[in-house]
């Protein structure tokens, strides 16, 4: 078909339409319905276009997902409010000897002596509420998370903000005051993360424990301390040097001798938290641990606790290690690995780790935590009972030799007679290698 034949054709039809509607009445209704329907259907749709502008042109969202470390100070936060409590669908989150800040209820306690609380925190719903002038409209949401076989693997939890465009300036101040609201109160604690999906997890807020409450026969503590100063200042001259700006430490020797507890005391110290992670977990693979150590906390530091168990040289110890050599080894100082980080690999088994695992650049000291000297019983002696002179605490730990027990040993020992010196003299033999034993409380002697 030809240009001119298409002109002609559409001529044609447009003078046909004209003449319809010009002498056709059921033609003309059907035109007029079709407009006006077409009017109604934008008609009502109007609003919410209007609505969807002018909220898209006079307001922002603040949207915190459930893995970031601001979701528990804001969630907590939110359900302290007056309109928050008014939220019909809340979790529970317990404690022992903790208390976050938030909507806090103490409970009691329980057959150990420990407090227990329990701490509201939102789960749906949406609440209207004023912060320093400004309405704010606040939904927190939980979704299920699934696997491809639709097996349930726990909830993702969100919390939206949605606030007037010139609200925008609030924002620090709402999240400080989250944070000095309930995270900011737990000051001189240290926070124990385990992992949860590819983030982290709280689990526990403990004292600090003093570093002098620790006791080793050489300057370990002293060194270690000073090691880690040191690192902290050091940054720039790192990033001058071109050396990745990490740190790494290997504690190993026999169980029992406070590798964990010098961990933590270190953390507590420097006012850092604690990640653990256990290599063994059969659901760790090594795309999910790359994501866990670029996911860390803020000033937390790595504990792999017990790295023997994973690897006899390359090859896993179980076939349920998902986790493999090289990608272990990627995740600890690889090109994807994160600066700033400071890990701490623990061992009972030195022999059995692969020299490339603890190298310098994953492990750059090495620290053995041996069993029991003479002088650190007489230490722990007089941490007992610092009424003690130094001769007579010497006196007693010189009838164990060297290295006979770990220190958990002793501290048992102590702690089954801290309220009777006299147990302690009468029995302290008994720990000797060879003799009856440690004995317990349900073996003690009377008087």
């Amino acid at each position: 078909m030809t240009l001119p034949d298409l002109t002609t054709l559409w001529t044609d039809l447009h003078q046909l339409i004209r003449q319809t509607l010009a002498t056709n009445e059921l033609a003309q209704g059907g035109l007029l319905i079709a407009a006006l329907s077409a009017a109604a259907v934008y008609a009502r749709t109007l609003p919410g276009l209007l609505w969807s502008r002018l909220k898209h042109h006079t307001t922002f969202t603040l949207d915190v997902q459930g893995e970031d470390p601001a979701f528990p100070w804001l969630a907590a936060w939110l359900a302290a409010q007056p309109v928050g409590r008014k939220l019909r669908h809340l979790g529970v989150v317990t404690r022992f000897n903790e208390q976050m800040g938030g909507q806090n209820l103490t409970l009691g306690t329980d057959r150990d002596g420990d407090e227990i609380n329990v701490r509201l925190v939102p789960l749906s719903g949406q609440v209207l509420l004023r912060f320093r002038g400004h309405w704010l409209l606040a939904r927190p949401e939980r979704q299920q998370r699934k696997s491809e076989s639709e097996r349930l693997l726990g909830y993702t939890h969100s919390l939206t903000f949605r606030m007037l465009a010139r609200s925008r300036s609030i924002v620090p101040a709402l999240l400080q005051e989250a944070y000095d609201f309930t995270a900011g109160k737990a000051d001189g604690r240290v926070e124990i993360h385990v992992p949860q999906y590819e983030g982290w997890r709280l689990v526990e807020r403990r004292p600090a424990r003093p570093l002098n409450s620790l006791i080793y026969d050489t300057d370990l503590v002293s060194g270690l301390h000073r090691d880690l100063q040191a690192f902290f200042a050091d940054r720039e001259w790192y990033a001058g040097m071109g050396i990745p700006y990490r740190r790494g430490f290997l504690l190993h020797g026999p169980p029992g001798n406070g590798k964990s507890s010098l961990v933590a005391a270190l953390a507590g110290a420097f006012g850092l938290n604690v990640c653990v992670l256990n290599l063994a977990t059969p659901d760790l693979s090594d795309d999910r641990l790359t994501s866990l150590l670029a996911n860390l906390p803020r000033r937390a530091l790595l504990l792999l606790e017990d790295i023997d168990a994973v690897f006899l040289g390359r090859e896993p110890r179980a076939p349920t290690v998902k986790l493999s050599f090289n990608g272990l080894l990627n995740a600890l100082d690889g090109v994807a690995a994160g600066e700033g980080r400071l890990t701490f690999m623990t061992t009972n088994d030195l022999a059995g780790l692969d020299p490339a695992l603890i190298r310098p650049g994953r492990a750059d000291r090495h620290l053995r935590l041996a069993n029991a000297t003479q002088a650190q019983l007489g230490g722990m002696l007089r941490r007992f009972w610092p009424d003690w002179s130094v001769e007579d605490a010497a006196h007693l730990a010189a009838q164990i030799p060297d290295g006979a027990l770990s220190m958990a040993q002793v501290q048992e020992f102590l702690l089954e007679r801290r309220s009777d010196e006299h147990a302690v003299r009468r029995d302290w033999l008994g720990l000797r290698p060879g003799e009856q034993g440690c004995p317990t409380r349900l073996s003690l002697r009377a008087g």
